[in-house]
């Protein structure tokens, strides 16, 4: 096995991948670090946010194995289904940007294969932040539950435009999920708006919501609406030891039960697919001393040591065959959200919950106790804001243990060990000239025989080296 040690001589943009989150000028991109006897080395693919670019697949080293233009251009995520077929969004036109469940303008959901062609579509589904296939309930790698092209139904999470005068007199752009087959039959759905009142919001929060209900503008050009929860995942809850252990105590833990959550809301539910209620929720509170209501019982002190959940994303229970199955798996990000009485750092009370660090945290859904937290904190990074992705963003446990980790605001994935190393780390060089970022919503790390076109890569490891030594060449002229 080599291993490249990148040369102050060689490397006039290089500093320490850590850096990042100081805000450089100039830093590398690619990877940046890569120790392969202490990874899950396969393939990741993630959604560029460049237009023309679209999706892009890449090997351990940073190569770029496959590119996807076509493919979910501004739009995310995209999933690698075994086969090396790629699915997200596409466009019949490309002014066809909205994210409307059946709007003329929305995207379509594809399944593209290698060589680009489309060969399953549900025209004008509107996608945004998430879908599901049958199967394996999350969409990633998981021994024995491949993502596979063969499937009768999908999970889609839409729009639709809505008026609900008990949230506000505006109108929302309100969250909705539904399955169908792949006919296009509607087998099941659901509006985010009709569990509102089971939320658990006060009084003050609720005229806030009324007043502020994150009023935007839409990909639909012209139409503005609420969005109100912004739901950014969803996901089958997916076979679990606790649902084996016990089906009545833990009924809301049924496989076929829906999770999601809540940006907007700081709120993690579990959808009951067969009675389209709220069986389980996290917030929108966390004091120390806010009572938390599970399976039945009232639990005092279980936020006392979860703390307060800001803007997450991305949270999913671990499915069975991974280390920590059965347990919930969140980017906390950090940033600003929720509703609530104003205060100085949010005037009107919308965005009343603010904080500027990010953290992954693995916990137990039965008790808040948190398992297993990355973080500027538990990094030991004095300034904990190094970590910090005040949106987007996504983890995935791999079946070694280890967590890959997309810091989407800046374009940073990183694949982390469970006792904190960084044994994987790349940055994203799809950056956006208005605005000057290299977005990645999410990706996803897959086994190399989901790819039968390609042959296994040469794995090289990438040492950078220390980071006080670092300087930019001398390449001024004499």
């Amino acid at each position: 096995m080599k291993k490249i040690w990148i040369a102050v001589g060689l490397c006039a943009l290089l500093i320490a991948p850590a850096a990042v989150f100081g805000f450089p000028t100039v830093y590398p991109t690619g990877t940046t670090i890569y120790k392969p006897d202490k990874c899950q080395s396969g393939y990741t693919v993630y959604a560029t946010e460049m237009e023309g670019e679209g999706s892009v697949l890449i090997d351990m080293n940073g190569n770029v194995v496959k590119q996807w233009k076509d493919m979910s251009n501004l739009d995310h995520p995209v999933k690698i289904l075994k086969g090396g077929y790629i699915m997200g969004s596409t466009r019949e036109k490309i002014e066809h940007t909205g994210r409307e469940w059946k709007n003329p303008e929305s995207t379509d959901l594809s399944i593209m294969d290698w060589d680009g062609k489309i060969v399953w579509s549900f025209p004008k589904a509107g996608m945004h932040h998430d879908f599901q296939l049958p199967g394996n309930p999350v969409g990633y790698w998981v021994p024995g539950m491949p993502m596979t092209f063969n499937t009768d139904r999908v999970l889609i999470l839409s729009h639709k435009m809505v008026n609900n005068k008990k949230l506000t007199d505006k109108l929302i752009e309100d969250d909705y999920l539904v399955e169908v087959d792949t006919k296009g039959k509607i087998l099941w759905d659901y509006l985010y708006s009709d569990g509102f009142s089971e939320m658990g919001f006060t009084e003050q929060d609720k005229n806030t919501l009324y007043k502020h209900p994150n009023l935007e503008a839409t990909r639909v050009v012209g139409v503005q609406g609420g969005d109100w929860t912004h739901i950014n995942c969803a996901s089958y809850v997916g076979p679990n030891k606790w649902y084996d252990q016990d089906p009545v105590k833990y009924a809301m833990f049924n496989p076929e039960n829906i999770i999601s959550d809540g940006r907007q809301t700081n709120t993690i539910q579990i959808i009951d697919k067969k009675t389209k209620k709220l069986v389980y929720q996290i917030g929108p509170y966390y004091a120390p001393d806010t009572v938390w209501t599970f399976a039945g019982r009232q639990y005092k002190n279980a936020y006392k040591n979860l703390d307060w959940l800001i803007g997450l994303h991305h949270t999913h229970m671990i499915p069975k065959g991974l280390p920590g199955e059965g347990n919930l798996l969140i980017y906390d990000n950090g940033g600003r959200a929720g509703y609530g009485a104003p205060n100085p750092g949010s005037p009107t009370g919308m965005n009343n919950a603010i904080r500027e660090t990010s953290r992954v945290i693995e916990i137990d859904p039965t008790t808040l106790r948190i398992l297993w937290e990355f973080s500027g904190r538990t990094y030991g990074y004095r300034d904990e804001d190094k970590i910090f992705s005040s949106y987007v963003s996504s983890a995935q446990r791999l079946p070694n243990g280890n967590t890959l980790i997309t810091h989407g605001a800046v374009g940073q994935l990183m694949e982390v060990t469970p006792d904190l190393e960084i044994v994987w780390e790349y940055i994203s060089p799809y950056f956006v000239d208005t605005g000057k970022f290299n977005l990645v919503y999410r990706a996803y790390r897959v086994p190399y025989d989901y790819i039968p076109q390609l042959q296994k890569p040469v794995e090289t490891a990438v040492l950078p080296p220390d980071n006080g030594k670092l300087r930019i060449k001398d390449i001024s002229v004499k």
